[in-house]
């Protein structure tokens, strides 16, 4: 018997058809289904879970035929996707491109206050950070580290 598989896109993949048919029960059957079970596409055997299967394919599986046709309006609802996937894209674009500004504009923000708090801690002496102690001298500031702790002598 012969059974008509309508879709409304360009094309489905073996395992969609096989999924849609509930011949497995999901996709990560279709391997091991089509490894143990043969399937032909168009009287050649096919074992590729993803071969894509088009207008007027002829399957046939487990001793039954199916064959893939357009829905009435596939053409409209085609052209509907591309156009969507075209606009998507574009967004993605556009929010890839405004994401890059937005980086730039806060390195460049960042570069400015790390400026500005190197002016303040070279205006105050104070350490990395713009508050806290002030910077001791160099050596000779005073005892540090064991050896002067016993030059009392």
């Amino acid at each position: 018997m012969t059974k008509n598989i309508k879709i409304t896109t360009e094309y489905i993949t073996l395992t969609q058809l096989l999924k849609e048919e509930n011949i497995i029960s999901s996709g990560g059957q279709a391997k091991y289904y089509l490894m143990d079970s043969p399937v032909l596409l168009n009287g050649e055997a096919e074992n590729r879970r993803g071969k894509k299967l088009y207008n007027h394919d002829e399957i046939t599986v487990a001793g039954e035929k199916y064959v893939i046709s357009l829905a009435e309006n596939a053409d409209e609802m085609i052209a509907a996707a591309q156009e969507e996937k075209a606009e998507r894209a574009a967004a993605a674009k556009k929010t890839v491109l405004n994401d890059r500004i937005k980086a730039q504009k806060a390195a460049v923000a960042k570069e400015r206050k790390e400026a500005r708090f190197a002016e303040l801690r070279k205006k105050n002496g104070t350490r990395a950070g713009g508050f806290g102690r002030p910077n001791q001298g160099g050596r000779g500031a005073g005892p540090k580290g064991p050896g002067s702790w016993n030059s009392n002598r």
